[in-house]
């Protein structure tokens, strides 16, 4: 499966959440499906949890923010609602 097209997928058709902050909330309230990190992202929290899911992405938090189709760079993308996206079965 490519994932860039189904984080594509999963923003336009489903829930997701930007940034580490955000990631943080949804890991304590037991709402994150998946956490998509990127290469240069570095965060005791959200290593340090047990979530179901994480990947890494293989770009930087800029290529990961361009992929999300923000002007501004992404560490972290949180997915509550994979949408029609299969990026949960990866």
């Amino acid at each position: 499966m490519n994932l860039e097209r189904n984080l594509k997928t999963a923003i336009t058709s489903g829930k997701v959440l930007f940034g580490s902050k955000e990631a943080e909330k949804s890991v304590k309230n037991k709402t994150a499906k998946m956490i998509v990190l990127a290469s240069n992202f570095s965060n005791d929290f959200l290593e340090n949890q047990r979530i179901a899911k994480v990947l890494e992405f293989p770009g930087d938090n800029l290529a990961l923010g361009a992929l999300c189709g923000k002007p501004f760079s992404i560490s972290v993308v949180t997915i509550i609602d994979a949408g029609g996206s299969g990026i949960l079965s990866r």
